[in-house]
Parts: structure tokens; sequence; C-alpha cells
């Protein structure tokens, strides 16, 4: 009798993952959605505020590589379960901030937990199914993930304005929350068993520093994360950063436009599991990547230099662009079939890395064009185009290193040995 390779325990184990990785997904984003009052209440300048969302990018990206060799080498649970309630905690002390100091350091401490939730969703990935279906599972818990900056937009705005636009009573809802999660994901969460007579053996005695120069010296792992970290960054800048102002001062209503910017959320909900079905399916990692990367080249300009506020047309580019920031879904794929199973969380967890890397300093340029062309204090359709510029330039170093540098794998190990029929 052929054994079932999907059951409703294994999907509820892959369920607790994929909340975790939606909540520390919504604190990534929905700050911006209050950003104004944020500044208003703190007394922040635009560049503080850049700052406060670069120090969620830069603990996280800091964390990548540490969370993966712990992954690899730990039971997830108590890992993921300290993680939660890091985000929790650091989100309760966001909503009690009076300066910018202690929100900057709650960021911080979000950004710590937040390094879990992905990584962590790849290893209980890993962990409960089949190789074959992680790209396409992984594509699924993008897909459920992007729920959280979906929430992050209109929901939360209307959240806001049933707390009487007090910012901080919604970070102490959005602080429970979390809590709660917590307590879930202690209770449920577990390691997958071994089955009847296999041993696991874990050789704490390897060293970390050796893994770590072992995978810095593999090009296929350069190319991948700058790869992956270029193809998503306009995700941030755009849904977390400056798309909303960017919107307003063209006209559009702070609603309509965190509505608008919703889509580019859409987009990656839907683009990140066909383009892992798709894959999986005919056996091949490359034109999806190249797709990715040449549809943001193609779409992202008319998003800066178009005049037109027509929702509708506006929705469809942003929508465009979470379709191109999809292929840093296939990344990790690709990352898993360049090494060995040994280090798979610690290289997911570097490519991880590389990707918020990218989207902590990235954001902070763009952040400073538009400051250099501000009008006075005010900021323009311009200024925003001035630093909005490095999208489609970010899209195009994608392009080239999916056209150029990254080789099929054709969804295979290529550090295993693969039988070869003989005719």
């Amino acid at each position: 009798m052929k054994k079932k390779e999907f059951s409703l325990y294994s999907l509820f184990i892959w369920f607790l993952a994929i909340s975790f990785y939606f909540y520390e997904f919504y604190l990534r984003i929905f700050p911006a959605t209050v950003s104004k009052n944020i500044m208003e209440s703190l007394h922040l300048s635009l560049e503080e505020f850049a700052a406060l969302g670069s120090a969620y990018y830069i603990s996280y990206s800091i964390m990548q590589l540490p969370a993966g060799m712990l992954l690899d080498r730990f039971k997830f649970r108590i890992l993921i379960v300290g993680a939660v309630s890091l985000c929790a905690g650091g989100t309760l002390l966001y909503s009690i901030s009076d300066s910018f100091y202690l929100a900057y350091f709650s960021r911080l401490i979000i950004g710590i937990g937040s390094s879990f939730g992905f990584v962590g969703l790849m290893i209980v990935t890993l962990s409960w199914f089949k190789p074959k279906y992680f790209a396409f599972l992984l594509g699924c818990g993008q897909f459920v993930g992007a729920i959280g900056p979906l929430f992050a937009g209109g929901p939360t705005i209307y959240l806001l304005k049933k707390a009487n636009e007090d910012w901080r009573l919604l970070f102490v809802w959005v602080a429970i929350f979390g809590f709660v999660l917590t307590v879930l994901i202690g209770m449920f969460l577990k390691e997958k068993p071994l089955p009847k007579g296999k041993i696991k053996f874990i050789n704490h005695q390897r060293s970390l520093i050796k893994d770590i120069k072992g995978l810095l010296k593999k090009k296929e792992v350069w190319l991948t994360l700058t790869y992956a970290g270029t193809v998503y960054v306009s995700l941030p800048i755009l849904g977390a950063y400056w798309g909303v102002s960017y919107l307003e001062s063209k006209g559009i209503e702070r609603g309509a436009s965190a509505t608008i910017i919703s889509m580019i959320w859409i987009g990656l909900a839907i683009g990140g599991p066909l383009f892992g079905k798709l894959s999986d399916y005919y056996r091949i990692r490359k034109p999806f990547i190249v797709f990715s990367g040449a549809v943001g080249v193609l779409v992202s300009p008319f998003i800066i230099f178009s005049s037109s506020i027509n929702p509708y047309f506006l929705g469809s580019l942003f929508f465009l662009i979470g379709i191109a920031g999809s292929g840093q879904n296939l990344s990790f794929a690709i990352m898993t079939e360049n090494t060995t199973k040994a280090l798979s969380g610690t290289a997911l967890g570097l490519n991880n890395m590389g990707i918020m890397g990218i989207a902590a300093t990235i954001p902070l340029l763009v952040t400073a064009l538009i400051r250099t062309n501000a009008v006075e204090t005010s900021y323009t359709v311009s200024s925003y185009q001035s630093g909005l510029i490095l999208i489609p330039v970010c899209f195009l170093i994608s392009l080239l290193i999916a056209l150029f540098g990254i080789r099929e794998t054709f969804c295979r190990n290529q550090n295993a040995v693969h039988p070869v029929k003989v005719r």
C-alpha cells in the first residue's frame, strides 16, 4: 500500500510554521502604514523613520546565518518559540517607546526574532516533506505569509481608526496576538519522528567556521543570493518604505494608496507557489528566474515615470512587481540544490541574509536620494522618482545574473550522485 506523502498532522505542523512567518512578515511591513502617526508622535524626521525600518532588516540579516546554523544543530521547536516571543515582546516595547532610540532598539529585537521565521519554515518543510515538494510548498508558504503585508494595508488602517488613531494601542493588539501564537507553537510544534529502526546522528564537533568558509567559496552561492536580493529589494522599498508616500505625493488618498501597494503582496502570494509548482513540474529553475527579472525590468519604469493615477492601472503594475519579486522564492531551492543536506539550514540562512542585507542597505540609499532632491522640506513626485530609479537598476542586475551567472540545476542536488539510465 502506497504511503501518503501528505498527512493532516504534517500539514498542521507546517501551518504553525507558516503562522509565525505570517506574523513576522506583518511586523516587517505594518509600521509603514502608520508612518505619519509614529513620526508625529515620536517627532521623527524622514531619515530617522527610515533608520527605524532598516533596524529590523539589519538585525534580521545579521541573524540569518546564526539562525540557520542553530536550526541545523538543535530542535526547531524551542528556537521558534523563543523567536516568536521576541517578536511579541519587541512589539510591546515599541508600543511604549517615547524616543527614537527605544523604538530603534525594539525594532532590532523584532528583527532578531523574525530572523527565524522564514528559515524555520524552510527547515520544517524539509523535515516533514520530501525535497521534490520543497519549491512548491515554499511558494505556498509565501502565499500565506504574503497575507501579512495585505493585512498591513487596508485592514490595519481600519483597525487604526477603530483605535481612534492610537498607533500605540494597535501595537499592543499586535503584541497580544504574538504571545497567543507563542503559546500555540510551544504546545503543538514538533519534530518529525524518525522511522522505526533509524537513528539520527548530529555532528556537533563540525567546525562552524569551516562550514561557512566552504559555502562562501562557492560561486553559485554568491550569484544566487545576489540574484535573490536584487530581484526582491523593490518589494520592501515600495511595500515597507516609500510606496504609500510616493502615491500620496501623486494626489492619491492614503487608504487607496495602501490598497494599491498591497497588490505587490498579492502578486508575491500568487507568483511564489505558481513558479514553485511549474518549476518542480518541468524540473527546471532558470527560465523562471530569468522571467522574474525581465518582468521587473519592463514594469518598474512605468511605476516610476507614468503620470497615470488610475488605481486599476497602478494596481496592475504593482501586482506585476510582486510577480517579479517571486523569483527569490526559487533562489532557496537553487541554494539547497547547490549545497549538502547537512548544511541546508546554514545555506538557506545565508541566502536570506543576502536578501535582507540588500533590503537593509538599498532603501537607505533610496531615502538619501529622495532627501537630496527634496524641495526645501517637501517631497514631490520628482523627489521620489530620483530615489526609486534604483529599482529598475536592481532588476537589471538580477536579470543579468539569471541569464549569465546561475546554472540550471534541473531540480537535483548538484553534490549528490544520481543514477543514469543506460540503454
